[in-house]
């Protein structure tokens, strides 16, 4: 793939929305893209599993998905190459396991960044480093502010389920 087909996608992911008018450090992101493809039904990423890469849905349709207590798998979203689609991009902050799995619903192809040369780049642009490091942390802060609002609603859930079947008194 073209150098500049890259930067044109890189362009519309938000990750690197502040780098849109920037060529030269979108042009360094880019050499460090490599490519990788999968067929439907494979599985891009394992949860449980170190990472090191941040993908970039290039084409294709993914599901995201988690397994529960009882290792159930169900699906928390789906993403497709319209909406400019990432995912691991935790990999690129730390060596944790992944914290979902991500299957092919479709045939995909993604751009790939990969921790060390991220961080290799980082040292090399200290500016690109910190403004993909803010969107990333950005990003987190998002999900994690939607997370706990999510687990204030499931607790008052609880609470009244618990109070419905007799367990506590309802409070008003």
């Amino acid at each position: 793939m073209a150098e500049q087909e890259i930067i044109e996608k890189l362009k519309k992911v938000k990750l690197f929305n502040t780098l849109e008018s920037d060529e030269e450090r979108l042009a360094k992101l880019a050499r460090i893209v490599t490519w990788q493809e999968c067929k439907a039904g494979d599985e891009v990423l394992s949860e449980g599993i170190e990472g090191s890469d941040l993908y970039i849905l290039y084409q294709g349709t993914v599901q995201i998905q988690k397994r529960t207590l009882d290792q159930e798998l169900y699906t928390i979203t789906t993403l497709t190459d319209q909406e400019d689609a990432f995912f691991g991009e935790l990999a690129l902050m730390d060596r944790e396991v992944r914290s979902a799995s991500v299957t092919a619903v479709t045939d995909c192809e993604f751009l790939v960044i990969n921790r060390e040369d991220f961080n290799r780049l980082g040292e090399e642009d200290p500016v690109l480093g910190l403004l993909v490091t803010r969107a990333i942390g950005k990003e987190l802060s998002k999900r994690l502010r939607r997370a706990n609002k999510d687990i204030i609603i499931l607790f008052q859930a609880l609470v009244e389920q618990v109070a419905e079947s007799g367990g506590l008194e309802k409070r008003a």
